[in-house]
């Protein structure tokens, strides 16, 4: 019985107390004038019937969390779906190809604020540090991006800096669309 509860003890903390379907997959603070531009994008892992309990939070210039600032549709979203929430619809396109699936001053971001995903209210998953102004910290994206790493997330209420690709801030300077910058191996 004592080597049962210690296993059991083991696995409650190898597995995390607030799983997520949803992950916060990338944020880009665009090359544009104005810094556009500027989205948050999420990656549905598994199927959402309610993607209403899902929503974003943005924590600028290291002044903590906003809370919830932005939820999704209360509509249902297949297991492997992105869905882009960009601060325009007019450079978004211009600038990634096609439109955003929503627009939301959430997303009003520069490259040195963090993101909250919450499910139910409460956070799930989270990128930077919100009580710190990203600025020449090693998370920074200004006119850059950061992508999460495959295989990782959601990391809920702490940052993991070794789950994302961040290529540094200003890497999209001089590039006009993402197709561009891609294709000079920046994207």
């Amino acid at each position: 019985m004592k080597k049962l509860l210690m296993t059991l003890a083991i696995l409650a903390i190898a597995v995390p107390a607030m799983a997520s379907d949803v992950v916060l997959l990338g944020v880009l603070d665009g090359p544009i004038t104005g810094g556009l531009p500027k989205f948050i994008e999420v990656f549905v892992c598994n199927d959402v019937a309610d993607m209403s309990i899902y929503g974003l939070g943005s924590a600028n210039n290291g002044g903590g969390s906003n809370g919830q600032e932005f939820t999704f549709d209360a509509v249902a979203v297949s297991a492997g779906t992105s869905l882009f929430v960009a601060s325009d619809d007019v450079q978004f396109p211009v600038f990634m190809g096609f439109a955003p699936d929503y627009v939301s001053s959430a997303a009003n971001i520069y490259g040195d604020d963090a993101i909250e995903l919450f499910c139910d209210g409460a956070v799930v998953d989270i990128y930077g540090e919100i009580d710190v102004d990203g600025t020449g910290q090693p998370w920074e994206y200004l006119d850059s991006w950061a992508k999460r790493s495959s295989g990782t997330g959601p990391d809920g209420t702490t940052f993991v800096i070794g789950s994302w690709t961040i290529p540094g801030p200003n890497v999209l300077d001089g590039h006009a669309t993402n197709a561009d910058a891609e294709a000079q191996g920046v994207g």
